[in-house]
């Protein structure tokens, strides 16, 4: 009969050849991934090599590079994009921003700035721009005057910042015939205004009634002759030739009185 031969049983401490080799070759490429890492980040390909700021008017791209507090040869992934923009947020004329980064190196910005509304005249006779927020700033070189003006106006004044903010939602069709506003506040109406157009007319108004008033305006515009304009509780319209007979007609009568006296 045939005696069977037992088997032998492994100790735990024998591994395969074959697993050994595996634990090997897991090890080496964790270890040369990590060196690899390390090298991509002590290497050009992980800087800032070049700094793209496109849509100023007003603002510098020195001025936009200050905020984002980064420069040639910085890190390309520290900060992110959101600390970006929360850094350039603090910049008045921004109205917003869009930052991309391209890889490698490229950083992209891309501003939004307010947009001129008017033009103001100071004291001393100096032209600024007018921006929607109300902000108002020296006008670039070059640029073309062809906003209405707003004279009479003091920085800080919260009725300014409301009628930017109105004159930036209107289409420029209804703005082509203003030329000037000035502020004109009485206990009434403490954000009156009153309004010149360049086809002669003058008007009178409150900061909250021009969107609705405007369009009415400019139909007055273009089918009466020119006069003065109140558009507050009620209409009214008065042509400047009505206003003339009104007035030579009082001072006939003021003359006809002294006369009289005589």
């Amino acid at each position: 009969m045939a005696e069977r031969i037992p088997v032998l049983k492994r100790e735990d401490g024998d591994i395969p050849p074959t697993s050994r080799g595996k634990k090997l070759l897991r090890l080496v490429i964790s270890l040369v991934i990590i060196i690899l890492i390390v090298l991509f980040f002590r290497s050009p390909l992980s800087k800032i090599s070049e700094i793209q700021v496109t849509g100023t008017q007003y603002l510098s791209k020195e001025e936009v590079i200050k905020e984002l507090d980064v420069s040639i040869g910085d890190s390309f992934f520290i900060p992110g994009i959101g600390q970006l923009k929360k850094r350039v947020s603090s910049l008045k004329p921004l109205e917003s921003v869009k930052i991309v980064k391209n890889f490698p190196g490229v950083l992209q910005v891309e501003v939004k700035e307010y947009p001129q509304v008017a033009v103001q005249l100071a004291e001393d006779g100096k032209v600024f721009a007018v921006l929607s927020n109300g902000l108002t700033l020296p006008i670039p070189e070059g640029s073309v005057l062809d906003k209405l003006i707003l004279s009479g106006w003091k920085q800080g004044d919260a009725n300014l910042v409301d009628l930017c903010r109105v004159l930036s939602g209107l289409p420029s069709y209804l703005l082509a015939d203003l030329s000037e506003i000035h502020p004109d506040p009485s206990t009434s109406y403490p954000n009156r205004i009153k309004l010149f157009t360049r086809s002669r007319f003058e008007v009178v108004t409150t900061i909250d009634r021009l969107t609705d008033k405007i369009s009415y305006l400019s139909d007055i515009v273009q089918n009466r002759e020119p006069g003065k304009i109140i558009m507050l509780e009620a209409d009214t319209y008065l042509p400047y030739s009505a206003e003339n007979v009104t007035g030579s007609t009082q001072e006939a009568g003021k003359v006809k009185e002294k006369d009289s006296t005589q």
